[in-house]
């Protein structure tokens, strides 16, 4: 999730483990810090040379249970003297909560978050988008009134409200999931082997879908109040384009990254892997690029892989 919100998580979940016997400075500067400690990840990410090992960084280890079990041991010893007023089992299990809430509300998001690190996989229930202010607003203003009143029962108000919408975004996302499955069954023949729903923009409204099929996979759009038949537009896989480098390093860490949700297309430098998680960028007479595509060099050994860049105008034409 974004940075703002998480620090308004974290200073939310400070403010009720605390129960008002900490200053409201103490209360907020902790939450914030703490609350954004875990996305610190994607500045250790910077150490490493491959910007694919940066990708499968974020997200993992700084992201997990045992992670914050320890790192909760680590903070309450360090700031125990300024936090007096709170016993040191209170203190420890605030610590724990801010960390792990900020955990739990990535797992929600299209990227998710590597929770149990022994676990290769990273959990993600895609029922978010990363912004999304119909989830902040309620958690800013019960913490504002929670904070000004000194009364916790109004942040929890506001912690529960905004927790209310991340339920309703899944019960949306089911929604739309099912209308996707009937519209595709009516239009194909195919047979589905994976069907994905993820929210556009700051909302739960509109979703993006993604059919996958042995053949390729078929992008829509579906709002909730739309009523006319789903429009398909098809991609297929080409897989077979990267039958003589499968083997590559490189490679093998894309499809892990792209979740196999991954198609191969060619321009004039060659080669260009895309992952389809976070949406198509553009397709313009013929040229497609996703959010993230990377332009495979395969003259090199090891293989060379680059990040497409993104122009600011295809960004906004996609909003």
């Amino acid at each position: 999730m974004d940075s703002l919100t998480q620090i308004v998580l974290g200073v939310a979940v400070a403010h009720v483990g605390f129960a008002n016997k900490i200053s409201k400075k103490r209360t907020i500067l902790f939450g914030a810090v703490v609350g954004t400690l875990p996305d610190l990840d994607i500045y250790i990410a910077k150490f490493f040379s491959n910007p694919l090992t940066e990708i499968e960084i974020h997200r993992g280890f700084s992201h997990s249970i045992i992670f914050f079990l320890f790192l909760s041991i680590l903070i309450t010893v360090l700031v125990k003297s300024w936090y007096k007023a709170v016993s040191i089992k209170r203190l420890y299990i605030t610590t724990f909560f801010v960390l792990l809430t900020h955990s739990l509300l990535d797992i929600f998001t299209t990227w998710g978050t590597q929770l149990l690190w022994w676990y290769p996989h990273k959990f993600a229930l895609k029922s978010i988008f990363v912004v999304d202010v119909f989830y902040t607003i309620p958690l800013v203003l019960g913490l504002i009134y929670g904070l000004r009143k000194n009364l916790i029962r109004y942040t929890v108000i506001g912690i529960f409200i905004s927790s209310f919408y991340l339920v309703w975004g899944l019960v949306a996302q089911q929604l739309v999931k099912n209308t996707a499955k009937n519209q595709f069954a009516l239009q194909y023949q195919e047979p589905i082997e994976q069907i994905t729903v993820k929210p556009t923009f700051s909302n739960s409204v509109l979703w993006n879908v993604f059919v996958k099929t042995e053949t390729g996979f078929y992008l829509s759009d579906r709002s909730l109040f739309d009523s006319n038949a789903m429009n398909f537009q098809f991609f297929p896989h080409q897989h077979h384009l990267i039958t003589n480098i499968l083997s590559d390093a490189s490679i093998q860490q894309l499809i892990a990254i792209s979740e196999n949700q991954y198609i191969i297309t060619k321009n004039q430098q060659g080669l260009i892997f895309n992952d389809l998680r976070f949406g198509l960028l553009k397709n313009d007479g013929g040229h497609v690029q996703f959010a993230f595509s990377y332009q495979l060099d395969t003259s090199s050994h090891p293989l060379k892989v680059k990040e497409l860049p993104k122009a600011r105008r295809d960004g906004k034409k996609l909003l």
